[in-house]
């Protein structure tokens, strides 16, 4: 008996050691990209975690609220968010996010639509991750546009409550909406520079991620026990993010970000 409750004991170790690893990994990659949310997240606690697909969407989204407390602190202090841009994409982003959270559960919950719900939100995570490396990538590849009028200013705020609506439905439904879409909207649609693009992503994914995470959690889709040792891990490896940040180049930079979501892309796709 004593042997039994030993081995027992040995495996919930390594079972928190490799939570608060994989919680270290996902800091260090939201720091240095704004991408890890979802992203990294949601094939983390499938691969390794062994959740469904709407569980990890829900635990993703707390972890990803928890974390960036921290990271967005880092962003506002090295002054990398455009306060502006994700004022009006948080208009656009929240009601979308709340009602479409609250939709994903109730389908989740009924018994003739759940593996079907399950089944397109999967779907919908690998096209989203798809797009937003073809995204970055043009990005990286195209000359940044530095040059606006007054007129494409307010044609950019409209451009920002309308993505900020497709952002926080996707958000919602799937727990990605942080790096893979919001940074590209920041940095491809609304011509912001790479890293304050970061930053902005980040701070706005927050309070994103903070009301999708109490959504999913009241309908007892959020492990918070899980939550809590990622977030512990995530205190690793975003001061290293921050600390790096500043020695590296915008090209550089782009370089990592994509690197990022094509690893969790494989994973994803893998599992």
């Amino acid at each position: 008996m004593e042997m039994v409750d030993l081995f027992v004991g040995v495996l919930a170790t390594e079972a928190l050691m490799l939570k608060i690893a994989l919680g270290s990994i996902f800091g260090l990659c939201l720091g240095l990209t704004g991408v890890g949310g979802g992203v990294l997240l949601i094939p983390m606690l499938q691969l390794f975690c062994g959740m469904p697909p709407v569980l990890a969407v829900g635990t993703a989204s707390l972890i990803s609220a928890l974390v960036k407390v921290n990271a967005s602190i880092v962003h506002v202090k090295a002054k990398n968010v455009s306060w502006r841009k994700i004022s009006i994409l948080f208009a656009g982003a929240l009601p979308v996010t709340l009602l479409v959270t609250q939709v994903v559960i109730y389908f989740n919950e009924h018994p003739l639509h759940q593996e079907t719900t399950q089944t397109m939100i999967t779907s919908l995570v690998t096209v989203v991750m798809i797009g937003s490396l073809v995204s970055v990538f043009y990005k990286f590849r195209s000359s940044p546009n530095t040059n606006q009028t007054s007129s494409a200013v307010n044609n950019s705020d409209r451009k920002a409550l309308v993505s900020g609506m497709f952002c926080g439905s996707i958000l919602g439904s799937t727990g990605v909406g942080g790096g893979v879409l919001l940074l590209p909207v920041l940095n491809n649609v609304l011509n912001l520079d790479i890293k304050k693009a970061i930053g902005s992503s980040v701070v706005l994914a927050l309070f994103l991620s903070g009301f999708a995470a109490l959504g999913y959690a009241k309908g007892g889709q959020a492990d918070v026990y899980t939550a809590i040792w990622f977030v512990v891990g995530s205190f690793i490896g975003v001061p290293v993010a921050a600390s790096l940040l500043g020695k590296i180049s915008e090209k550089t930079t782009y370089i990592i970000t994509l690197m990022v979501i094509l690893v969790s892309l494989m994973l994803y796709t893998l599992f």
